[in-house]
């Protein structure tokens, strides 16, 4: 068996983690470059979400470098998701390729029942090294999203320009291949104050944004344009509000944070519309009353979820006296237009921080 699987953030670096772990060989999907999406536009649905279409891209260039087996989750319910891993199938099937594909539902709050059926694919593995495997790929997974959380804040006051994500990236590939536990925790540790070192430059005005929106759009950088890199050169943090663990730790767990969400939303939304947006209601009232200086919603071009959510928080600007921005994004998206935007709304939050 050779497995792969579509890129997500850091998805990526936990699973090759935990199949590794069990002797499973792994065929890393190439990262996601404008290659990457043109071939997964070639051969899906025109109006089909971004997020579609660079998977199933992921998927031939992982075919064509040898995979024979794919992962990939589904689902049910209003969002489009549940049904990708089983139309992608077929257009694979189409095209000629030879695979196994998995399609597993997510853990809803049962994760043993999840873990149960995952291991019913690799019926030879010693449940003890799956569970080892499992848990430095959630350790991983978890000091990775604690990497970024201080890097969205840090290289707003970089110093030396483009330094602080070159850092970035050199301690998330030594993540990537750390060993143990204690060498992960020792990388993270270095890495840290490595960016605090070059994040000493003093803002006269300093903003702070909150990024709301779709969960594929919030963890991949190439589909959103890599926006909180430009944020941050624009000097402005950024509070992403969904990373890869709290995804998947809320989606594992009854957690408490659902109850977070309609508690945030009560008055605007009550009722789960699909995909991710509830969370986008709630988040941006969330942050509003954080006072933060402005909100930033992204999500894919036809996202019904994201749509509603999107007329909601214009209501939620308005009561809250907070901007919010909505971005969509498809295979045509420019850069130079998007960060002509960005440009403008710092614009806009600058002058309101200076009327206060």
């Amino acid at each position: 068996m050779k497995i792969t699987y579509p890129h997500m953030g850091s998805l990526n670096m936990i699973l090759k983690t935990m199949f590794e772990g069990i002797n499973v060989e792994v065929v890393e999907p190439p990262p996601v470059t404008n290659k990457t999406l043109s071939i997964g536009v070639k051969y899906s649905p025109e109006f089909v979400c971004l997020p579609y279409k660079i998977n199933l891209g992921n998927f031939i260039e992982a075919l064509e470098n040898g995979a024979d087996t794919i992962i990939m989750l589904g689902g049910i319910g209003p969002c489009r998701f549940g049904y990708y891993g089983q139309a992608q199938k077929e257009t694979l099937i189409d095209l000629g390729y030879k695979f196994n594909m998995i399609i597993l539902d997510p853990p809803h709050g049962r994760l043993v029942d999840f873990l149960k059926e995952l291991s019913s694919y690799f019926p030879d593995v010693y449940w003890k090294d799956a569970l080892k495997a499992f848990i430095f790929a959630v350790q991983k997974m978890i000091i990775a999203d604690k990497f970024e959380k201080k890097l969205l804040i840090l290289r707003a006051h970089e110093n030396r320009a483009g330094v602080t994500t070159k850092i970035f990236e050199d301690y998330m590939e030594k993540i990537k291949n750390a060993k143990n536990k204690k060498e992960l925790d020792g990388i993270y540790k270095e890495g840290l104050e490595k960016l605090r070192q070059n994040a000493t430059t003093k803002r006269e005005i300093q903003l702070k944004v909150a990024l709301v929106g779709e969960i594929y759009l919030m963890l991949e950088p190439f589909s959103n344009l890599d926006i909180c890199r430009s944020l941050n050169e624009l000097g402005i943090e950024v509070t992403k509000t969904d990373f890869l663990s709290d995804y998947l730790i809320n989606s594992a767990f009854k957690l408490p944070q659902r109850m977070e969400f309609k508690k945030y939303a009560h008055g605007y939304l009550e009722r789960d519309i699909g995909g991710h947006g509830l969370n986008t209601v709630a988040n941006t009232v969330k942050y509003a009353e954080k006072n933060y200086d402005g909100i930033i919603q992204i999500f894919p071009f036809t996202c019904t979820p994201e749509i509603v959510a999107q007329g909601i928080i214009a209501k939620v600007s308005r009561d809250k006296n907070i901007p919010v921005m909505s971005l969509s994004y498809d295979e045509k998206t420019g850069e130079a237009g998007y960060q002509t935007r960005l440009e403008a709304f710092k614009d806009l939050l600058e002058r309101r921080r200076l009327k206060i």
